[in-house]
């Protein structure tokens, strides 16, 4: 197999900074109060009662606490650094009772500001708050809501059809095959098909693996970032599985139990007809992965993103590089743009990562 460069990159990891809604034509009150007579409500049965406003606004204190909990998942950096304590979460509702400009203003670590910026950014699509009322009118208002994240006992596995799949292990699953050399047992076995030769086709597939305590092995996943098709498909399906019996399964307290493991495979075509094409890859993947630096600096973003404009010229249908140019559009307020990329990536790669923000960010198409 010929060489192909890694694209560096984690996935999926994204964060989004929503723009205020359009001004209407009439002239209105665009101030952005932190003072008001009654405070926004999160909309709950308690409105239709007849009862005071402080009674109100204490129904919709824990409604919204209890909507917002329910969706922020405890991160998994945050569990593994024992991570814990009180996220802080600004944003604005408008005064027509829409979210805008969510932001992190306190973030313990461990992405647990992300976990719960992604929750309240999520209401933006969901939920329509009672405005804020000053003089009697609806009036914009910057809404502060404090979240807290405690770290609980977490079970050791999750279920997967009807696996019991461990995600915490007390000895590591290892690879015995060829003297534990799991990428060289791989790449020697792992043959492109003949399919391919003629369009040069070129890509990863992401492949994630359970091992069973019998040496089974079982393919839980495949991610085809370059729609390579089929073949490709079942090539990687079928050198993964063949490695029954090449493998110490994990144990959890003494016991064998079933694991998961997330293995890549890289196809490139020998014939030196695909040789440009091979050169052109590493060329972009190098020009994404210098961007994806770049993105990072707002002095740089500009250059950055020029970089990735060029690698995706030309591979424009490779969903990877969709992924971390639509992640950087994302953090950079380019809703539209970031809507073509990983609208496009999910086509390509049948991935749901960014399902629940894509119609934020496609909203205006």
């Amino acid at each position: 197999m010929k060489v192909i460069l890694t694209l560096l990159l984690s996935l999926p990891f994204y964060l989004m900074a929503q723009a205020p809604a359009a001004a209407d034509s009439v002239a209105v009150d665009t101030t952005i109060y932190n003072i008001v007579d009654e405070r926004p409500r999160f909309p709950t049965p308690c409105e239709r009662y007849d009862t005071t406003a402080a009674a109100k606004a204490q129904c919709s204190e824990i409604a919204l606490l209890s909507y917002v909990n329910q969706r922020a998942l405890y991160p998994a950096e945050a569990r593994e650094q024992n991570i814990s304590g009180m996220v802080v979460i600004g944003f604005v509702v408008e005064a027509n009772g829409m979210i805008s400009r969510a932001q992190v203003l306190k973030d313990p670590g461990g992405q647990l500001g992300l976990s719960a910026l992604r929750s309240v950014i999520g209401m933006a699509n969901e939920v329509q708050f009672r405005p804020a009322i000053k003089d009697g009118k609806p009036v914009r208002f910057m809404y502060t809501l404090p979240i807290r994240f405690r770290l609980e006992e977490q079970k050791p596995y999750v279920l997967v059809d009807r696996d019991t799949v461990y995600v915490e292990l007390t000895k590591a699953l290892e690879f015995t095959g060829m003297d534990g050399d799991l990428a060289g047992y791989f790449n020697k076995a792992l043959k492109y098909p003949a399919s391919g030769e003629d369009s040069c086709r070129t890509g990863q597939l992401d492949v994630q693996l359970i091992i069973h305590p019998d040496g089974r092995v079982d393919v839980q996943d495949v991610i085809d970032y370059n729609d390579l098709g089929t073949d490709f498909t079942f090539e990687a399906m079928n050198v993964a599985t063949n490695s029954f019996g090449k493998w110490n399964p994990g144990e959890y307290d003494g016991r064998p139990v079933s694991s998961a493991y997330d293995v890549s495979f890289t196809f490139a075509p020998e014939s030196e007809g695909c040789k440009t094409t091979i050169d052109n890859y590493n060329d972009a993947i190098a020009l994404i992965n210098e961007g994806n630096v770049m993105v990072k600096d707002s002095s740089t973003l500009e250059q950055g993103l020029a970089k990735m404009d060029q690698a995706i010229e030309m591979f424009p249908r490779d969903g990877r590089f969709r992924i971390v140019r639509g992640q950087a559009r994302m953090d950079n307020n380019l809703l539209s743009g970031a809507c073509e990329d990983l609208r496009l990536a999910k086509q390509i790669a049948l991935i749901d990562w960014y399902d629940t923000v894509l119609p934020l960010l496609c909203r205006e198409e």
